[in-house]
């Protein structure tokens, strides 16, 4: 029946509203009541689970991961040779291993950045119906890039090109922007800017401003939010004119740009993780050490980035960049400790991975334990409110639309290698 109620626990809304001795209550997998423990709220057999020293937390949220990449994290595979090589449910099916790593790290739900043709939105509408256990999806079908642009060059040569893989000029983009529409898209992906793919540089802008004004403007008329891959400052620049919704990664981000999104409300996804992985572990993860050392810039920039945005009030929604071995699922708790260890208190971060993340999403009832939400919460060791880096060991219970997953997800564990670093 997707009925639970958690007892006795702090109960954490965000960082001024809590419930010392709190009561939530879910019904029908959605949140019925939160606030001060109450006898008469819940209904005689309904499943309780004890929260006694424990604080309640909203499901988190992680918006920007590549689900469908490689989920055997210790066999090394280069994420081109991944792309170019494995096949459509192939693919799917490490996507779907990645999601249950990041469930059971207390990620209720994940902003999926695209990958053609390999089912993610049908995976999608499967675990909305409740015929397979997994996070919420929010999807992108692929992206949208120009030829010799990032999202081409994410693919190695020998790749054969299909038609839609690119779109070049204002009438193909529209186009694109209508494709995925009807291929059931939740949001639109844009490549505004190069990256680290090889044969491009991530200074180099992707796309006019006419090209990416199309882009948003059919977005929007279908009530699609944009999300920018911009690395460059002038990627971001364009990107801002041309009124996307949020830009991700932002490396180059300045002052100006900064003070343009805090006043129109444009979100920064940094992604933080996937640098900070790479910097530290590259070498053993599949790049080379010139490799490592041509993204230690784009490392060192992100952080300035990230205190820019900051200093400016630019609404920072949590993003790691989840992708293979580079920056492996169900270590998500990452970017919420770069976070804090680059000046955020620990309610700050959490926030950008529950009320930030649900507002970028524009999903309300999606980070948050608000009466009508979907009934996603953790259970998780009191600490975590004061060291974030308890939340890697401390998830004592994962309540996934009103059902306890724990055991699921321990046996999970056991039979498919879900445990991640």
């Amino acid at each position: 029946m997707n009925d639970i109620a958690i007892e006795n626990g702090l109960v954490w809304l965000g960082a001024d509203e809590r419930y010392a001795s709190g009561l939530l209550y879910i019904r029908g997998g959605r949140v019925d009541y939160v606030g001060e423990h109450r006898p008469d709220v819940v209904p005689p057999g309904t499943p309780r689970l004890d929260a006694t020293g424990h604080a309640v937390l909203p499901g988190l949220v992680d918006c920007h991961v590549h689900l469908t990449t490689n989920s055997v994290t210790d066999r090394v595979l280069a994420s081109d040779v991944f792309r170019g090589q494995k096949t459509g449910p192939e693919k799917l099916l490490h996507g779907y291993r990645n999601s249950l790593r990041a469930l059971r790290a207390g990620f209720t739900s994940l902003r999926c950045m695209g990958h053609r043709g390999v089912g993610e939105v049908e995976l999608r509408d499967m675990v909305d119906r409740g015929l397979m256990v997994g996070p919420n999806l929010v999807v992108a079908p692929w992206w949208i890039t120009m030829t010799n642009g990032h999202g081409d060059l994410f693919y190695p040569p020998y790749t054969q090109r299909r038609e839609w893989d690119t779109a070049d000029g204002v009438d193909a983009c529209r186009q694109m922007v209508r494709l995925q529409a009807r291929s059931g898209a939740d949001f639109i992906k844009v490549m505004a800017s190069g990256g680290m793919s090889k044969g491009e540089q991530p200074h180099w802008p992707n796309y006019s401003v006419a090209e990416l004004t199309a882009i948003v403007d059919e977005a929007h008329d279908m009530d699609l939010r944009v999300a920018a891959h911009a690395v460059s400052l002038e990627g971001i620049r364009r990107s801002l004119e041309a009124g996307v919704d949020s830009i991700e990664h932002g490396s180059y981000l300045d002052e100006e740009c900064a003070a343009h999104m805090a006043r129109h409300g444009t979100f920064l996804v940094p992604t933080m993780a996937f640098n900070d992985w790479c910097q530290r572990e590259g070498t053993t993860r599949g790049l080379s050490a010139a490799g490592v050392e041509r993204l230690r810039d784009a490392h060192d920039r992100t952080i300035e980035a990230f205190a820019i945005a900051r200093a400016a009030g630019v609404k920072i929604a949590m993003g790691t960049d989840s992708s293979g071995t580079l920056c492996p699922f169900g270590a998500h708790h990452r970017e919420l400790e770069l976070y804090v260890q680059h000046g955020m208190s620990v309610s700050e971060a959490l926030t950008t991975a529950t009320a930030t993340a649900s507002d970028l999403l524009d999903r309300r009832d999606l980070g948050t334990l608000r009466i009508g939400a979907m009934g996603d919460a953790l259970v998780v060791d009191e600490k975590v409110l004061g060291d974030i880096t308890r939340l890697r060991t401390g998830i004592k219970n994962v309540v996934r639309a009103g059902q306890d997953v724990t055991d699921y997800l321990s046996e999970s564990a056991q039979m498919l290698q879900l445990d991640s670093r």
